[in-house]
């Protein structure tokens, strides 16, 4: 095999074997993220720790990264109570849409848990800093009655681009970023409609 194949044959292997990409295929309304998370809590980090797997693995491609949340609010899915620590992991890289976070902020997360009950997040997981959401969000996430994304969960009310009164694309523009904004998908008689969306 010629010199110039050869180490072309090479780099190519490399890259197949290292290179990964997170894609994310549905922007979803943070009420269905709610509904569909194993777990919900707004929490502070306070400690950060890397597993590292030792069989060469530069690029963290099969590390964890465990963070340590003190509890702050619990919205669903949690046995950890406010002021206790909750652990939660994500992948060792962002490629393989692994997340990272500072020690010292607070976050609202939305995740997933494995079958023996540890909490993961991803890239594609709702995350955020409470200074990042709305009033109307933060109503919608924090309360329990009827106008909470945790009572209409309940009722079965979700979003999508073929929904007769919750209608959602899945893609960045205004109009759904209002929705996501301001927003709820409310049960009102025998269907699902938008509540405060006059704006968008």
């Amino acid at each position: 095999m010629d010199t110039k194949v050869q180490q072309l044959f090479i780099a190519l292997v490399w890259m197949t074997n290292n290179v990964h990409s997170c894609f994310c295929p549905i922007l979803q309304h943070p009420q269905d993220q709610f509904c569909e998370s194993d777990y919900v809590f707004h929490g502070k980090v306070i400690n950060e720790k890397l597993v590292e797997d030792l069989d060469n693995d530069v690029h963290n491609n099969k590390a964890i990264w465990k963070y340590t949340f003190k509890v702050i609010f619990k919205m669903k899915g949690m046995i950890e109570g406010v002021g206790q620590d909750a652990i939660v992991e994500t992948k060792g890289n962002q490629a393989q849409c692994g997340v990272r976070f500072t020690v010292g902020k607070s976050h609202i997360l939305m995740g997933a848990k494995k079958p023996d009950g540890t909490k993961t997040i991803a890239l594609c997981d709702f995350m955020t800093q409470l200074s990042n959401m709305s009033p109307y969000q933060t109503f919608y996430l924090f309360t329990k009655g009827a106008y909470s994304y945790r009572n209409n969960c309940g009722f079965g009310c979700k979003t999508s681009p073929t929904s007769v009164g919750c209608k959602y694309q899945s893609k960045n523009d205004p109009v759904n970023t209002c929705l996501a904004k301001d927003a709820l998908c409310k049960r009102e008689g025998f269907q699902c409609r938008w509540i405060n969306n006059d704006t968008c």
